[in-house]
């Protein structure tokens, strides 16, 4: 099985991902500006990361134009956000956002948690990152998750979630095949 990672990467979670998996799998990861069409079909199994911004995973669109009907290849998406993973509806409405609904059934999907770094954010997405903070201060304290609280509580600083033991799962699922 000819296996490679193919990721978009902005704030460096999803890269530091995909270099685990790569190590772990013995297989190369590239990211999605660097390689082409041609390059892709060589491969049995692609596995896709990208970041979460404002319910999007970052160029997953493009990266399905790449792999065209791909009808013989296995694939996973991998995508890493700051919500808890544990949350499962979240990420499930994302992907099938995200999934058009023809590829639906030949995806495996797996959420990994990333880092929040408040430092490197950009205007537009530390602007962006007031919304959930508003919403989960209008929790009513005594309803509000630990991870409500934890958020609240860490606004504006640096968060690091990314760990290894998180992308045990896709190993798990490769191994399976």
């Amino acid at each position: 099985m000819k296996t490679v990672i193919i990721y978009t990467s902005k704030y460096g979670s999803t890269e530091k991902y995909a270099n685990w998996l790569a190590e772990a799998l013995k297989c190369p990861a590239k990211k999605l500006k660097s390689v082409t069409a041609q390059e892709l079909a060589v491969y049995d199994t692609i596995i896709y990361g990208g970041g979460l911004y404002a319910g999007g995973v970052a160029g997953f669109k493009k990266f399905l134009t790449y792999i065209g009907g791909a009808k013989d290849k296995k694939l996973i998406l991998f995508m890493v956000g700051s919500a808890n993973p544990s949350n499962t509806k979240i990420y499930a409405d994302i992907a099938d956002r995200n999934i058009p609904a023809e590829w639906r059934e030949r995806f495996q999907v797996f959420a990994l948690r990333g880092d929040l770094l408040y430092s490197k954010l950009s205007l537009l997405h530390k602007l962006m990152m007031l919304v959930p903070k508003y919403m989960n201060e209008k929790v009513p304290e005594a309803e509000r998750t630990e991870d409500m609280k934890y958020f609240i509580e860490n606004f504006g600083r640096d968060i690091v979630f990314a760990s290894r033991e998180q992308i045990e799962p896709v190993i798990e699922c490769l191994r399976d095949i």
